[in-house]
């Protein structure tokens, strides 16, 4: 089969003479770039499925428009009765995804829809000679970009953006139906080399630029809305969430009050009372206590992920830490084995400080066996840049059946296997590691070959600079 002529005749000086093949090449390739600038921008896009549907929009305008091209090397089967729908169907996708916030775009895409059938079901029942084809395709493409360009220009919801671009709809449409009475009246075809079918081809081309800047600049501009409305509702719930937390604490803290209170009291009461009665009124003073552990390390975090919790670095002289320390954390009949040179000093909160190695050591007492010694150990070392830092090493010894899972056990919530036979939360190693990370530090866990626990909590060593804590 010959292909259709796609050079000019002869025109007037003041109109450019075109190639029509050629441009057809330009409107497949302006949607096959139209498709990779929806997709580069559908990576960081909020909502993904109307630029799928973008792409899918232009793959099927490209798809047509190269059956088009192909017209006389392929059967007009193909090139007319299948690459006209793909066109159609393309249009009327890119026309309604361009329509994003509205009520009404339900409704349109039905209009849209039944617009796309009717002029399918007429191209394929009744058109057969080359005008009657351009005629039906190009009159169902001015009904889409009426149908959107009325409904863009309509909406009360709609931005300066989305009018504008219904106005560009509006000034498409009728160069379409001057091209479709033109092929009506004189049976030009698609490739008929005239003035109105080129004017045609280069605003459907500059339109193609022009409607894909548009879609990206709408869903951009949909997203912002978007995240807008998710942030304030995030606020919200954070706002909620501080009321609720600040009401809790201070129910549960006066409740816990009048426990110690009362407790205290009964036990000066009962001090000549039987050694079992005595032994759950101290059970009941470690409950408590256990309680108060467990507020401050929610209230903790809850200040450090609001960044609420200030932290004042200074010099602190470890050897004077750990004797403080001493007075508040179980020695277990001498179990802890301490070695912390008398030089040994950090650049830390001493206050957050307290709490990271309170949790440790409580930690370690807490799931080590009854008769094993625990080790703590404080050495110097550099990092790979230089620096000094200052290790903390705690290691103690646990049944292998209480062994935690390294991946997990700085995790919010975490607990290990046997966790249940002991009061917590979970929450003391995570508070542990967040604190680190406060302070420019970190912390690590190890099992060595003997199934012992080790901790190394790294704080940046103290320099000559930093004042004393």
């Amino acid at each position: 089969m010959a292909r259709f002529p796609d050079s000019a005749p002869a025109w007037p000086s003041i109109v450019p003479v075109l190639q029509l093949s050629t441009v057809l090449h330009l409107l497949v390739i302006g949607n096959l770039i139209a498709m990779t600038m929806a997709l580069a921008y559908g990576k960081n896009a909020v909502s993904r499925n109307p630029v799928r549907l973008f792409v899918l929009s232009k793959l099927l305008q490209a798809a047509g428009w190269t059956l088009i091209n192909l017209r006389g090397e392929i059967p007009l089967v193909l090139s007319a009765h299948v690459g006209n729908p793909l066109i159609m169907t393309g249009f009327a996708l890119e026309a309604g995804l361009l329509i994003i916030p509205w009520r009404i775009r339900s409704v349109l895409n039905l209009v849209l829809a039944a617009e796309v059938a009717s002029g399918v079901l007429v191209l394929w029942l009744f058109a057969r000679s080359p005008g009657e084809l351009v005629a039906v395709s190009g009159s169902t493409v001015a009904s889409i970009y009426a149908t959107g360009g009325v409904a863009l220009l309509a909406s009360r919801g709609a931005s300066r953006l989305q009018r504008l671009t219904g106005l560009l709809f509006l000034l498409f449409v009728p160069i379409m139906l001057m091209r479709v009475v033109h092929s009506a009246s004189t049976g030009a075809g698609l490739l008929d080399p005239t003035l109105i079918q080129s004017l045609t081809f280069v605003v459907q081309f500059s339109f193609l630029q022009v409607g894909t800047l548009a879609f990206v600049l709408l869903m951009k501009e949909a997203d912002d809305l978007s995240l807008q409305a998710s942030e304030a509702r995030e606020r919200a719930r954070l706002e909620l969430q501080d009321q609720f937390l600040d009401m809790l604490t201070h129910e549960l803290r006066a409740a816990l009050g009048i426990v110690k209170i009362s407790g205290s009291s009964l036990r000066l009461q009962l001090a000549d009372a039987p050694a079992d009665i005595l032994q759950r009124l101290d059970s009941m003073r470690k409950a408590s206590d256990a309680m108060s552990k467990i507020i401050d390390r929610c209230l903790q975090l809850d200040r450090l992920e609001r960044r609420e919790q200030p932290v004042l670095l200074a010099a602190c002289s470890l050897t004077a830490v750990f004797a403080d320390l001493a007075c508040h954390t179980p020695d277990g009949d001498g179990r802890l084995d301490l070695s912390v040179p008398t030089d040994a000093s950090v650049r830390a909160d001493r206050q957050l400080l307290d709490i990271m190695l309170e949790n440790l050591i409580d930690n370690a007492f807490k799931y080590s066996p009854a008769a094993s010694r625990i080790g703590l150990r404080v050495t110097m070392r550099p990092d790979e840049a230089g620096h000094s830092y200052t290790a903390i090493r705690i290691r103690n010894q646990v049944r292998p059946s209480a062994l935690p899972d390294p991946a997990r056990i700085f995790e919010r919530y975490y607990r290990g296997p046997e966790a249940h036979e002991f009061t917590g939360t979970g929450l003391g190693l995570h508070l542990v590691r967040s604190l680190a990370h406060l302070q420019g530090g970190d912390i690590r866990f190890d099992i060595d070959k003997e199934g012992a626990m080790e901790f190394e909590l790294s704080l940046p060593a103290a320099g000559p600079e930093d004042s004393t804590a």
